[in-house]
């Protein structure tokens, strides 16, 4: 009988003959399996932000809270609970910005004066 390399269902890594719990994503393989002729697609495709993003995305709160209000909305319909919460920091973030940005506003025009 020849050899069928085993390979797991999920993340389509080799294994050892013997091996029935994959080392790179933990899954459980009972059956010895061969790798598809056709590309497979992986479920979970969802690229996560990276470092920078998150950067660009800090600075924009910072100095465009509007803009980073908006796309933190639309980052918070997503079904990806990463982008949800990133979404809700955004949000957050660029409204406590406003907040801050308003104070300031007033106290610099004299509209806010306050007498203690």
């Amino acid at each position: 009988m020849p050899y069928t390399p085993r390979v797991c269902s999920y993340c389509h890594e080799k294994m050892a003959e013997n091996e029935f719990k994959c080392k790179s994503c933990g899954n459980l393989v009972t059956t010895k399996t061969v790798q598809p002729e056709q590309p497979h697609m992986i479920e979970n495709d969802e690229l996560i932000l990276d470092r920078y993003s998150i950067v660009l995305l800090v600075l924009m709160t910072l100095f465009l809270p509007p803009v980073a209000m908006t796309i933190g909305g639309v980052m918070l319909f997503s079904d990806n609970t990463y982008k949800q919460d990133s979404g809700k920091l955004l949000v957050t973030g660029a409204f406590v910005v406003m907040v801050i940005l308003t104070i300031i506003l007033f106290a610099v025009s004299g509209t806010l004066t306050i007498n203690i």
